[in-house]
Formats: C-alpha cells, structure tokens, sequence
C-alpha cells in the first residue's frame, strides 16, 4: 500500500464525523478547509487514470469545485490522495443530491424520503434509495408471488433471495443501525469512514478501502498508484492508478499460442488470446487426407474408415479415422454365450461363443417381464407377449391382453373442463382433461355484443368496440365502451335534449 494512501486511511479512520456545516437555519460557521492534495506521483506523465471502461457510463460531469460543507468534508480525505482530477462524477451526483436534501421520491410509494426516515439502499446495482416499510411490503409480496423466493429491487430488477430481505436500518456503509438524523451530517449517514472494499474481484490486485466518509451511491475508483503495473502482455510496467492497473501497452501481445507454435499478433489485450489463425496444410489422424485448415483446427478426422488389419491379423478395425495402431482385436479373449450366464475363457476371435442351452431371461421391452426362450443369437425380441391382465388408463374397464398392447374403453368422460361449464367428453381420461374449445358466447357488458373468447371461467373481458363522449363544448373527449355508465348517461343527455329542442320548437310555433 503507498504511502500516501496509508496515511490517509489512518488519518479517515482517527476522524469519527466531518465539522458541523452552515445551513439556512444554523449558525453561521465556517468549514474546515479541504487538505491540501497528495504531491503527485515523480513522474505523473506516467499515471493514466484513463480506462477503456470509464467509471462514469452516463457522460455527465458533476461539478464538486463548489460542493457543499457536507460533500466536501465526505471527500476531503479521498481528494487528499487522488487530487482534484479525481474522477468522481457518479458519486457526485448521489452526493450532492443527498446533502441539498432533495432525494428523489420513493419509487413505491412516490412520497418524498425526509431525512428522518428509515430507508433502504440497492446496493447490488442502481443504489436507489427507498423507504424500508416500502422495500418489506415490496420483497415479501414479490417472494410470495414468484415461483423461486426471491424479489427484485423495484428500478434495476437486480434478484435478492429471500434471505436478504432488509429487516433493519442501516447506513450507507451497513456499520451502524438506526443512524441518528444529524444534521451536520448527510442524511441516512454515520459519519464514519466508509470502508467498503473498493474492487470485490479476488483477481484485481486492489485490497484498499473506500476512503470517503459514509455516503450514498458507489464508492469512487481507488485511488492509490501502484508504482510497478504491469500490462496485460506483461512486456511494460509504469506507476498507475490501483483502479486502473489493469491496461493495455498497445503494443503486440506476443504470448505463445495454445497450438504451441506460433504467437499472439493481436495487441496487448486482457483474457485469452485467440485461437491461431496461421493456415496450412494439414494431416487427420490417419494420415490418409490432407486439407488446408487453420492451425487451431489442425487435428481432425476425415470421414473414411480406418479398414486397419488388428493384431490378431483376422478381422479388421471398424472405427473411424483415429491415430495410433489399431489395437487388438474385441473378439480376443474370454467372451460369453449370448445369454451372458456361461463363460468361454479361451477362444479365438474367429470362433463363434456356443449357446449354453438355459433360459434367456433378459428384460423384455416393456421393462418388466423377462425373455422366455431359449438362449439364443441375435437381438432379443423386444415386444412382451405374454398376457396379462390389464386395466385401461382412466380405470373403467379390465381385460386379458398381451403385455405390449394398450387398452382403452369407451367410455366419456364426464368431468367438467376449466371452463366450468362443459363436459370433457373424451373417451378413457385420465382426469388431464384439455381448455374447453367452445366460445363462451355470453354477453358482454355493454348488453350489445357477445363474448368471443373461448368459454372461461370468471368475467368477461370488456367490449372491445370503443365510442368517444364529449362534454357540451366539445373540448374535453374520451373514449368509453358502448354501453357503459357513461355511454347511458350521454344517451340519456342527448335524449333530453332532444326532447326540450322539441317543446322549444313547439313554443315557437305557438
């Protein structure tokens, strides 16, 4: 661990909370000052905080240069070693937001998050800040309906087990349960050195800890240097920042291939090399064909038969193309008769093995019944007949019947389908009775139309057909279902409106 970053932490960790900040209503008092920035490193043209992968994927910049008491006494320790050029514009935006007070609304309930109460942070992915009895009802609701026990955090669907399920309130950095709402600290914050592990990937070198006070959102990229970072290929070290040690000198990566032949022509690059793509001309493993293939895929077998004479000099191999000698012969050796129940320790491969005469008695086809015949060559005979006494599939009817035969009555079934209304009907069910396939043809709310949907259980679905009513300017419309309340009322309107133009009319003649 450098230095710098040593004495940093050590001095984050002696400081319990950051001085008390002015804000409209407090007393006026001036801040501490921010630290003084780390001296940067000997030769600074040599530490790159750029990464293909930028830490901020949004494109925006916050601008901390004028941040508040609060904000910049989260960050006075992490600027210390990372300097001013830090890249902290994910982190800003939570950190700004959290000290203005003006946290973004539940995203259940859609009420504002005061400062005072209990809350629950996503901190798998998005970090979105939610009232804790929200998140409860959310997690045991979402558990409770899915088929796995586990719920999804309500903006970046990221799946918690059940086991995870928040039971308490915690600050930011989980240390201390029911943080007190301070106001010369962020809100829902201990105060404390933040102290999360910055890079939880085992194969990333970095085991520093946050250095920021206890704040909302991610934790920035570390900000220690590694004076000797080595690039993917290996070829080059220079001092860099520990959050990007991990990079690429541009130059080829020259490892050897796994072909064992040649080397990588790609540029230094992280994960492995691509597979070699040097072309050429190449045996199979037989040595019989050659084609010209790439060299990762210079082993392959072409599609004729080895035909190779074993080593018993009588019989010939029948595998594929393979590497290597044959081998000996598989009719070599001890062998059985064909039933398997008597054994022939010497005989040659030529030599055909005698029946023993007994009882075959391998398992039939149909699992349960064994073969009655006499030991015998060949494959056995698969189909059972022997004959049983069977049962048909839904129970209403026994009769003797060879074993490999099945027995249906004809009986129908009479079970109602999931519709409720209709019999199933189809003969010999087991009870898997199918979706009715009649139209439920009932009548539809709107008392115009009927119901087109196959028959089902419950109500209707409302009248697809649509009518727009407006008020008597004409300004405001919306659409209804014929036949609704409103299209009643509206028919109604109209009706005594007609009917008061009618005496108007007559009054007028008169």
């Amino acid at each position: 661990m450098p230095s710098s970053y040593a004495a940093a932490a050590a001095a984050a960790s002696s400081s319990r909370k950051p001085a008390p900040f002015t804000t409209a209503t407090a007393t006026t008092r001036k801040p501490a000052p921010l630290p003084a920035p780390a001296p940067p490193p000997s030769n600074p043209s040599h530490v790159s905080d750029s990464d293909p992968s930028s830490y901020s994927s949004s494109g925006e910049e916050t601008d901390l240069s004028a941040c508040d008491p609060a904000t910049a006494s989260v960050l006075s320790t992490y600027l210390s070693v990372a300097g001013n050029g830090a890249d902290l514009s994910k982190v800003g935006i939570f950190l700004n937001s959290a000290a203005r007070r003006r946290s973004p609304p539940c995203l259940i309930c859609l009420d504002p998050i005061r400062p005072s109460d209990p809350v629950w942070s996503c901190s798998a992915s998005c970090f979105a800040l939610l009232h804790l009895p929200c998140i409860q009802s959310w997690a045991h609701q979402s558990a409770s309906a899915a088929p796995s026990p586990t719920w999804g955090c309500p903006k970046c669907r990221v799946a918690y087990p059940k086991s995870q399920t928040p039971t308490s309130y915690h600050c930011f950095c989980s240390k201390t349960e029911d943080p007190p709402a301070d106001p010369w600290i962020l809100p829902h914050s201990c105060g404390d050195v933040c102290g999360r592990r910055l890079n939880s990937n085992p194969d990333s070198g970095c085991e520093h800890t946050c250095l920021l006070l206890c704040h909302p959102g991610p934790c920035p990229p570390c900000p220690a240097v590694v004076p000797n970072a080595r690039c993917f290929c290996g070829a080059h070290r220079e001092p860099r920042r520990c959050a990007h040690q991990r990079y690429s000198c541009k130059g080829k990566c020259n490892k050897r291939l796994s072909c064992e032949l040649h080397r990588c022509p790609v540029d230094c690059h992280d994960g492995p090399c691509p597979p070699c793509a040097v072309r050429g001309n190449h045996k199979c493993e037989c040595g019989e064909t050659m084609v010209e293939r790439l060299c990762s895929e210079r082993v392959f077998q072409c599609k004729r038969e080895c035909s190779g004479m074993l080593e018993c000099g009588k019989h010939r191999c029948e595998r594929g193309c393979h590497g290597g000698k044959c081998g000996e012969c598989p009719l070599r050796g001890q062998r059985t008769c064909p039933c398997g129940k008597k054994d022939y320790p010497r005989l040659e491969c030529d030599v055909e093995a005698a029946t023993c005469g007994s009882t075959c008695e391998k398992v039939l086809g149909c699992g349960r019944h064994k073969c009655p015949e006499r030991c015998h060559r060949g494959p056995r005979d698969v189909t059972c007949r022997l004959v049983i006494k069977k049962s048909c599939r839904c129970g209403g009817l026994k009769k003797e019947l060879p074993c490999h035969q099945d027995l249906t009555c004809e009986r129908k079934c009479q079970r109602l389908r999931a519709c409720g209304r209709h019999a199933c009907k189809r003969r010999c069910c087991v009870g898997d009775c199918p979706p009715c396939a009649e139209t439920c043809d009932r009548r539809l709310r709107c008392g115009n139309h009927k119901c087109l949907s196959p028959c089902h259980r419950g109500a209707c679905s409302p009248c697809p057909l649509m009518k727009t009513i407006s008020c008597f300017c004409g300004k405001t419309y919306f659409e209804v279902e014929i036949g609704s309340l409103w299209d009643r009322e509206e028919s109604k309107t109209s009706q005594m409106l007609k009917k008061m133009q009618y005496r108007s009319s007559l009054q007028t003649q008169a």
